[in-house]
C-alpha cells in the first residue's frame, strides 16, 4: 500500500514538473550540455592525475548531473507550497513519507536519467569503457540521489517562495562545482580552500564515482595531486569509506533540516 501511494505521489508530481516546461527544459539541457561539452572540448588535450582530461571531467560531470537534483526538489517544494499542494494533500489518505518519497523519486529521475545519458557519451564520443567497479558506481548513485534530495526537501523550507528559490540555488551550484573537484583536482584549489572542500556534499560523490568508474584509487588522496594506484573491487568500498562517511552525514543533516523547517504551507499562510 505504501508504494503505491509513493508511486501515485511520483506520478502526480512528474506531471506538474512536466507542465512547467521551461524549468524543466532548463534542469535537462543546462547539466546535459554542460556534462557533454566541456569534456570533449578537453578531451585528448592533457591528463589530469593519469587521466585523460575529458573523461576525468565527464565523471565529474556525472555527480553535477545528480547535484541538479537539489534545483529540481527545491524549486517544485517551494511552488507546489506556495500553491497549497501541499496541503491539499496532507488531507487525503496519503502519509507524509509517501509524499517525501515520491517527490524524491520525481526530482531524482530525470538525474538519473542524465547520468545513463552521460555513460553513454563516454563510450560513443571519447572511447570510455564505462565503469571498472559497477556495484560502487551505482551505490555513489544511489546515495548521492537519496543525499541530495533530502538536503533539497531540508533547505527548501528555509526559502521564502518559490519565485526566488532559483535566483538563491543556482549560484551555490555553480560554487559547488567549481569547488568540489568536478572539472578539476582539489589540489588546483588554493590551499586554504581545500579542507572545507574536502566536506563539500558533492566532493564525496565525485571522489567515489571517479574510484568506481576508473578501478583508482580517488579516494585516498582527495586531492588528486598524484596519479591514483589501481585498486580492486573491494579495496575500493573500503578506501571510500570516509567519503561515505561524509555522505551519510550531510543525508542526516538533510534529514534534520526537513523534519524541523519543512512547511506545507506559505510563509504567509495563518
Amino acid at each position: 500500500m505504501w508504494f503505491r501511494y509513493t508511486f501515485a505521489q511520483f506520478r502526480l508530481s512528474q506531471r506538474v514538473y512536466w507542465k512547467q516546461f521551461g524549468f524543466a527544459l532548463t534542469a535537462v539541457i543546462v547539466p546535459l550540455g554542460l556534462g557533454i561539452a566541456y569534456p570533449m572540448s578537453m578531451h585528448g588535450k592533457k591528463l589530469i592525475a593519469g587521466i585523460d582530461a575529458g573523461q576525468y571531467a565527464l565523471v565529474g560531470f556525472i555527480g553535477f548531473v545528480l547535484l541538479w537534483i537539489v534545483y529540481n526538489l527545491i524549486n517544485s517544494a517551494a511552488s507546489r507550497r506556495d500553491a497549497l499542494i501541499y496541503k491539499r494533500l496532507r488531507g487525503t489518505t496519503l502519509p507524509d513519507t509517501s509524499i517525501f518519497a515520491g517527490e524524491a523519486l520525481s526530482g531524482s529521475v530525470v538525474s538519473l536519467a542524465e547520468v545513463v545519458v552521460l555513460i553513454a557519451a563516454g563510450c560513443a564520443l571519447m572511447g570510455s569503457s564505462g565503469p571498472e567497479n559497477v556495484p560502487l558506481f551505482v551505490i555513489a548513485v544511489v546515495l548521492g540521489a537519496a543525499m541530495f534530495a533530502l538536503v533539497a526537501i531540508g533547505v527548501s523550507g528555509l526559502l521564502p517562495n518559490a519565485e526566488v528559490s532559483t535566483w538563491i540555488v543556482t549560484p551555490f551550484m555553480m560554487l559547488m562545482m567549481l569547488g568540489s573537484g568536478v572539472t578539476m583536482p582539489l589540489s588546483a584549489l588554493p590551499e586554504i580552500l581545500r579542507t572545507p572542500a574536502e566536506y563539500l556534499p558533492l566532493t564525496p560523490v565525485v571522489e567515489i564515482l571517479r574510484t568506481a568508474y576508473f578501478g583508482r584509487d580517488f579516494a585516498t588522496d582527495s586531492a588528486g595531486a598524484a596519479v591514483p594506484d589501481p585498486i580492486g573491487l573491494l579495496d575500493a568500498f573500503q578506501a571510500c569509506s570516509t567519503q561515505v562517511g561524509i555522505m551519510c552525514a550531510w543525508t542526516a543533516i538533510g534529514l534534520a533540516l526537513a523534519q524541523k523547517y519543512f512547511r506545507w504551507d506559505p510563509r504567509h499562510a495563518g
